[in-house]
């Protein structure tokens, strides 16, 4: 028997993508427009995951209260600022598996989400939704220090964004920016090679590229700033998992995004995370 229309229940990851549609801006210093975090805040009530920080340039989620935390913290970083030019959010799907809309950075952002919402995080993973990444990434630097001023160790920075690197190789997802411990690195690998999708690693310096990594997996440019570079400067262990796109993130027009390629980072995001 066919499922009827009122029968299809959208993919999570996509659902919650077409919520959190919404401008989120700051001013360097604090958000000044927060309606995507409004949305987020409304999206994850009900859940084991509540507020711990929303002042300044970050706000962040935990699934226990933070003072009953204790070692090490694996911490997700995913800016939620639009950037300057974009003045209205949309997300389409547009037939043929693919999606369209202002996805720098709300389909990351909603892909974390849906992994809030699963349930599935270890108790140790901290979710950051930052602001001023488009600019300075002032808000990566006040998570971290907020994170130490309360006593918690970073073990690892996970930061979560859109790119261009590998969208014409059909590439669902790219490590980036690895700006890890040997071990750590090695781990995060190893995991996204049982994964059954196609992926490319973009190093942070291409004369120095782990040997772990396939080579053949190794992408031809080095890798761009974005936050994980402001983790490093911080001394955090941190790298970028980034969702190719294709067209023009920074701007009203928006970009393509393979529907299967978000569900595919989704997974290499769980793989990533768990213990």
């Amino acid at each position: 028997m066919k499922d009827t229309a009122s029968d299809f229940q959208e993919p999570r990851v996509l659902s919650v993508l077409k919520r959190i549609m919404r401008l989120c801006r700051d001013d360097g210093e604090k958000f000044t427009v927060t309606d995507r975090l409004d949305e987020i805040r409304q999206v994850l009530s009900g859940s084991p995951y509540w507020l711990v920080n929303r002042d300044g340039l970050f706000h962040l989620y935990a699934a226990h209260p933070i003072e009953e935390i204790k070692g090490p913290v694996l911490l997700v970083s995913t800016h939620a600022d639009c950037e300057a030019n974009i003045t209205k959010c949309f997300c389409e799907d547009i037939g043929n598996g693919f999606l369209k809309g202002t996805f720098d950075n709300a389909a990351t952002n909603a892909a974390i989400l849906s992994l809030m919402l699963e349930g599935s995080l270890p108790d140790n993973v901290l979710v950051a939704f930052t602001g001023d990444e488009e600019r300075n990434s002032e808000g990566a630097l006040e998570t971290v220090e907020y994170l130490r001023l309360i006593g918690l160790t970073v073990e690892m920075a996970v930061v979560l964004d859109v790119t261009y690197t590998g969208w014409d190789e059909g590439a669902d997802f790219t490590v980036e920016n690895n700006f890890w411990q040997g071990i750590q690195g090695r781990r995060v690998i190893e995991k996204v090679k049982l994964l059954n999708a196609k992926w490319r690693f973009v190093p942070e310096d291409l004369n120095d590229v782990p040997a772990y990594v396939p080579p053949e997996l190794v992408a031809s440019e080095e890798a761009d700033e974005d936050e994980s570079w402001k983790y490093d400067e911080t001394g955090v262990p941190c790298f970028s998992l980034c969702l190719p796109v294709k067209g023009s993130m920074h701007s009203n027009a928006g970009v393509l995004a393979r529907k299967d390629s978000l569900a595919k980072y989704c997974a290499a995001l769980k793989a990533i995370l768990a213990d």
